[in-house]
């Protein structure tokens, strides 16, 4: 059996300060690692501080550079909130940088107040489809001059750069709460996230 940790930098004491948080985030990772846990999982959430992780690649680069074993993942990051050039390109970076480590979930979003701030109008089923819609785009673009004329977004033939260092790509997680999403999931050759 593999264990993984799933880590924020949570807030409860607006006194204590961020830099704070982001030792006790090392620690926390560095003691999952010696403890032979396989993932630390950082989410993307913003404008709370119960969840501090506006962008996790930062974190999973920062953590990189402190860890040596662990696998490093995004627990998830949020689809409609990123242009899938974006997401390909900072991902690819982040397993440049781990050596290899990253996992990279997905997920449409969890709070709807997170869309009303970033992506007004949003709804969860246009999240989730804009989540289908980016997870072939970036394998897409990790395998090269790869063209998008979808219902999101569109661009002309594009590679990203740079390109993972897992081949064929890192591993891609959908974080799944109903059956469609479980099927997309394995349908597209991803491991599921619940």
């Amino acid at each position: 059996m593999k264990f993984s940790l799933f880590v924020h930098m949570e807030r409860s004491d607006l006194a204590k300060p961020h830099s704070e948080l982001v030792t006790e985030l090392e620690e926390l990772v560095l003691m999952a690692e010696q403890a032979g846990f396989e993932t630390a999982w950082i989410g993307e959430h913003h404008g709370m501080e119960f969840t501090i992780s506006p962008n996790p690649f930062i974190n999973i680069a920062y953590l990189a550079a402190k860890t040596s074993r662990i696998r490093l993942g995004t627990g998830t990051v949020i689809a409609p909130f990123w242009h899938p050039i974006k997401l390909a390109g900072e991902a690819a970076m982040a397993d440049v940088i781990s050596g290899g480590r990253l996992d990279i979930g997905i997920a449409r979003g969890a709070y709807s107040y997170e869309y009303q701030r970033i992506f007004p109008g949003l709804d969860a089923w246009g999240a989730g489809q804009r989540m289908r819609e980016i997870i072939p785009a970036i394998r897409g673009l990790w395998e090269g001059d790869f063209e998008l004329s979808g219902e999101f977004w569109q661009f002309p033939p594009t590679t990203s750069s740079p390109k993972p260092l897992q081949k064929p790509y890192p591993p891609i997680w959908v974080a799944a709460r109903d059956p469609n999403s479980h099927d997309f999931a394995v349908s597209h050759g991803c491991k599921v996230q619940v």
